[in-house]
């Protein structure tokens, strides 16, 4: 599954939370991120969630949202025997906290995470709202949550639906993109998103193309996530959106759905959009469709006045299919100041293996990364010419002995052609 921009995040994510010790049995030496490990460990009971919920409603709110975002991003406290960790930890301490990403099922613990989805504290919602997808709520009260009165709960409810790939809730889900509320709306697009089912193509390409611009947001980045063709024509159309946070979500989609009919509008985009996060979303998503007619735009991109375009645009050169002409302005990044942008011009270079620039390429072979090195070694070994091999015959006296290898490699290889 692809990872929700960064954008998107701070709009509809940002749940969990950690426990305090409780006597449970050490956790066991599995890891908490294997797909089925969260129903096949027990998850924290009532007093567990009173506690946990309770605490992060009286912490920091930035503090509950960093605590919040690591239920399901940690291992368990068993792995390795507790190598890390500080001794005063106890393997009771490990278990409860190993026990917030299992399954939930005490009823009771159940109901107190349904009467948090109207909490006042927006972090204890979402941390209740997180666990409650992790937990063993019918579909029918689910759907009745996602119906409430209150569009607070409704919201919850499509964030608990996604966070749990409730899929027996699914129609119920594409029922509330259409809620009056966009809040909720919005979240059910995501939710759709998380749970990937194609029979929700149409419900979201209609959202997709509504009034309410977060909700178009969401439509597209499940329909991204969905990655089905038939998302072209509906998403094409966001790259001139009025909104830039669509028009990069746009590029990001345009990028996975790798649409041949795209690559102009993208590279319109890249060249020309106001925004920065747009610019360099188109730059990725070319790298992404891979044409090598791409190059020139690309190249000029280089020339960019912002940073992270011009890095996505190194990076993007890098992926070109069948791309043997390195544009001017890959050389001249390689005495950038910025040491990011020097790297990912150097890789392209080597990814490239424009004869012309040979003794670039040679250049390269000086350089402190041992990675870069072997990259320019296998550029210059494609290329072949006598200035190339000079090149490598002098790489057989490098410091590492992989690049060293890699030169006798390439050279080997020159020789049996």
């Amino acid at each position: 599954m692809r990872p929700l921009p960064a954008l998107f995040v701070s709009a509809v994510l940002g749940a969990g939370a950690i426990g305090a010790a409780v006597k449970l049995s050490p956790a066991s030496s599995t890891w908490s991120s294997h797909p089925d490990w969260e129903h096949r460990h027990p998850g924290p009971d009532s007093g567990r969630v009173a506690i946990m919920l309770d605490a992060l409603g009286k912490t920091d709110p930035i503090v509950c949202e960093m605590i919040g975002d690591q239920i399901g991003n940690f291992w368990n406290g068993g792995e390795r025997g507790g190598i890390g960790r500080l001794a005063a930890m106890t393997p009771a301490q490990r278990a409860a906290k190993d026990s917030i990403g299992g399954h939930i099922t005490d009823p009771r613990a159940v109901e107190r995470l349904v009467a948090e989805l109207s909490a006042p504290n927006a972090c204890v919602r979402r941390v209740a709202s997180k666990l409650l997808g992790r937990s063993v709520i019918s579909a029918a009260r689910l759907t009745s949550l996602l119906s409430d009165a209150s569009p607070t709960v409704r919201e919850a409810a499509a964030l608990a639906a996604g966070e749990g790939n409730h899929h027996d809730v699914r129609l119920a889900l594409e029922k509330a993109v259409g809620d009056r509320n966009a809040a909720v709306a919005a979240m059910s697009a995501w939710a759709l998103g998380e749970l990937q089912d194609h029979e929700s193509i149409p419900v979201l390409l209609s959202a997709a193309k509504g009034d309410e611009s977060r909700v178009r947001l969401a439509a597209i980045w499940a329909l991204g996530q969905l990655d089905d063709a038939r998302a072209v024509p509906t998403v094409l159309p966001a790259l001139r959106d009025a909104d830039p946070n669509i028009r990069a979500m746009a590029a990001d989609v345009l990028g996975e759905l790798k649409s041949e009919e795209t690559r102009v509008p993208l590279e319109r985009a890249l060249a020309s959009d106001s925004d920065a996060r747009v610019r360099a979303a188109a730059a990725n998503a070319l790298g992404e469709i891979s044409s090598a007619s791409s190059l020139t735009p690309l190249g000029n991109a280089l020339e960019d006045a912002d940073i992270q375009v011009r890095r996505a645009a190194a990076s993007a050169l890098s992926d070109l299919d069948e791309s043997h002409v390195a544009p001017p302005g890959l050389v001249r990044a390689l005495s950038s100041s910025d040491a990011e942008l020097r790297h990912l011009a150097a890789s392209a270079l080597c990814s490239i293996a424009d004869p012309s620039t040979t003794s670039a390429l040679i250049g390269l072979l000086s350089d402190p990364d041992a990675d870069i090195r072997k990259n320019a070694i296998e550029a210059l070994g494609n290329i072949g010419s006598p200035s190339a091999i000079s090149g490598l015959t002098k790489a057989l006296n490098d410091k590492d002995p992989q690049v060293r290898r890699a030169a006798a490699e390439a050279l080997g290889e020159i020789k049996d052609r």
